[in-house]
């Protein structure tokens, strides 16, 4: 099946996974998230472009959605490979090489270490407006390491893919999470004080939805901040 990704909740977290159906909770509570839809099979293509079609995509970011991700005891960061920057004829090939992710030696090895029964380790397949920040970034409302009740937030340039693999060296700003006072900003400023507050706000909403410290990705562009992930922050 093929779902818009403003047609999905948490009650389809079994056939959308996870990453999936926190960003269509995300829409119905009017946070700004790129528009597309997730695959839960491997589909016809004329479906698939029919949906591309309707939506205006253009280029697009596609990612996995695994059925266990992104709870409050398992997450698959990092584990799957995202493609960014697709256009209309790279897309199946895309879709494909996500569903076939799911076979690789390191998803097999995290699976087995976590005890993930077969039927939670399925995989949907998201596909998304690209949207080329101008900044990047993730956004802790707890810090990961330590517990500390703090929010951090970590950018850099252009897009956020740098970093979450490691091959860019963010800017780190700490926030006091009760009063929005910057406490601390490491690195080259990039945000502006009033874009920081904003981004920490957004944070505590999405954390108070779900009920739990949230680890975000979002991208500012042309002033406009998009959500572009969040899951439940597993590490504390």
């Amino acid at each position: 099946m093929i779902y818009k990704l403003d047609e999905i909740s948490k009650k389809d977290v079994l056939e959308v996974g996870g990453k999936a159906a926190n960003l269509g909770e995300l829409i119905k509570l009017g946070f700004n998230v790129p528009k597309g839809f997730v695959c839960t099979s491997k589909e016809n293509r004329d479906d698939i472009y029919n949906m591309y079609n309707k939506l205006k995509l253009g280029n697009v970011a596609v990612r996995s959605s695994a059925i266990c991700e992104d709870g409050t005891q398992n997450s698959y960061a990092g584990q799957f490979e995202t493609f960014l920057n697709i256009n209309k004829e790279e897309i199946i090939k895309s879709i494909e090489k996500c569903y076939d992710s799911n076979k690789s030696e390191n998803i097999k090895g995290y699976i087995n270490e976590k005890n993930i029964v077969n039927e939670d380790a399925k995989v949907s397949v998201i596909v998304q407006k690209m949207i080329y920040g101008d900044i990047s970034g993730v956004m802790f409302t707890k810090n990961p390491v330590s517990g500390d009740d703090i929010i951090i937030i970590e950018s850099v340039l252009g897009l956020g893919e740098k970093l979450v693999q490691g091959e860019a060296t963010p800017t780190q700003i700490t926030i006091n999470k009760h009063t929005l006072i910057i406490e601390n900003n490491i690195g080259k400023e990039m945000l502006s004080d009033n874009e920081i507050r904003t981004l920490s706000r957004i944070g505590l909403d999405i954390e108070r939805f779900f009920k739990a410290p949230q680890d975000i990705e979002w991208s500012l562009k042309d002033g406009e901040i998009y959500i572009l992930q969040t899951r439940n922050i597993t590490t504390l």
